[in-house]
């Protein structure tokens, strides 16, 4: 198990036609630890070898929804099997419909996690934002074409070159957000939702899922891309930047 963990592994739950994935780490803001990606890919296979599920939603335990993967593993130097954006692209692959179930922050990696989902829906107080460039990282190739492809060139370059915190207004406005509900109303929407698809056709819905992801697709130079994250991986900034971390100070970049 990762460094300093604490919590529990997402657990699978299936009731009828949907299956709930569910984020056990409250205390720690939902991080993912190595065991977590492992288990998660383990979740996705089981999904997708059940033919009763028609849904799937992405949730998480505590006011936090996700902060991401554990920087402390990263900063050790600790390399889990399958890498976060693994993780990413089996989720959007998975073959039936996925909801992230959105509330409080949605933090790094996890931003990546809700945006591999084919629907994003969340409550009022939502905050999103992106550290890649704080710790000296070029994001991985196929996170930033899922952003690109789904939010367009302009709103993924105000995520990733400031780190700013966004608001769910402006969430909903470029379309990371599908739809905003109040807290109160937030499980009975889901619920609604997954009524809604799960009468559908299903095999219509895969294809027609499954269409749309290859006509909405671009032709980026992703290996040049991928290349340039590993080199960002190896790079003084980064290196700086994990150091940083553990010895809770501010980085000093120096441009490499």
């Amino acid at each position: 198990m990762g460094l300093d963990s604490e919590g529990d592994v997402p657990r699978l739950e299936v009731s009828g036609r949907r299956a709930r994935l569910v984020l056990q780490r409250p205390d720690k803001r939902n991080r993912l630890e190595p065991v977590d990606l492992k288990q998660i890919m383990r979740h996705l296979e089981e999904i997708e070898g059940d033919p009763s599920i028609r849904v799937v939603t992405l949730e998480a335990e505590g006011p936090s929804w996700c902060s991401g993967y554990h920087l402390g593993a990263l900063a050790e130097g600790e390399r889990p099997e399958f890498g976060f954006g693994d993780v990413c692209d089996a989720l959007m692959t998975v073959s039936v419909p996925t909801i992230a179930v959105l509330g409080g922050s949605v933090y790094g990696g996890g931003t990546d996690l809700a945006m591999a989902c084919d629907l994003r829906v969340g409550t009022a107080d939502i905050v999103l934002r992106m550290p890649a460039a704080q710790i000296g990282l070029q994001y991985y190739a196929t996170g930033l074409q899922r952003f690109v492809q789904r939010i367009g060139a302009a709103a993924t370059k105000r995520i990733f070159l400031t780190s700013e915190v966004i608001s769910a207004e402006e969430l909903l406005r470029v379309g990371y957000l599908t739809e905003v509900v109040d807290e109160s109303q937030l499980d009975s929407r889901i619920t609604e939702l997954c009524s809604v698809i799960s009468e559908l056709s299903p095999n219509a819905v895969k294809l027609t899922k499954l269409a749309i992801d290859n006509l909405s697709g671009i032709s980026p130079d992703l290996e040049a891309a991928q290349d340039n994250h590993l080199a960002s991986l190896r790079s003084a900034d980064h290196r700086e930047a994990m150091q940083a971390i553990k010895e809770r100070r501010a980085p000093r970049f120096l441009n490499d």
